[in-house]
């Protein structure tokens, strides 16, 4: 009803944005162009070091990483072969795998592997 009233008062306009001379909206059309730039420029700036550095570095990690377990996966079976095929027994020593109190699961952590790991003495 309101809408009806309005548009008998003044005549239809058309509602939408058209081209302007008017300064205020240049600037804006610049300034939105000149953020679009800095979009464009950062993106392809971390594209590079994506691409010519992360996936490089990454790379040289997992080799660095597989050359140290191997030789360390040699060094176990050296002591395993100058053992009669075990490994020789750890020292074991009254500060290591103090528990106070037992896990919900038993004394041993959740990441317990028995080859690797001495277990824990239970007081």
């Amino acid at each position: 009803m309101f809408r009806v009233a309005a548009r008998s008062v003044r005549p239809a306009v058309r509602g939408f944005a058209t081209a302007s001379t008017s300064a205020g909206e240049n600037e804006f059309v610049a300034r939105r162009a000149a953020v679009r730039a800095h979009a464009a420029e950062t993106t392809d700036l971390w594209r590079k070091i994506s691409f010519y550095v992360c996936i490089p570095g990454a790379l040289v990690g997992a080799a660095w990483t597989y050359k140290l377990e191997t030789a360390h996966h040699e060094h176990l079976e050296h002591l395993k072969h100058e053992n009669g095929g075990e490994l020789p027994e750890r020292p074991v020593y009254s500060y290591m795998n103090i528990r106070n109190k037992p896990f919900p699961w038993g004394m041993q952590t959740l990441f317990f592997n028995p080859e690797v790991n001495i277990p824990a003495a239970s007081e």
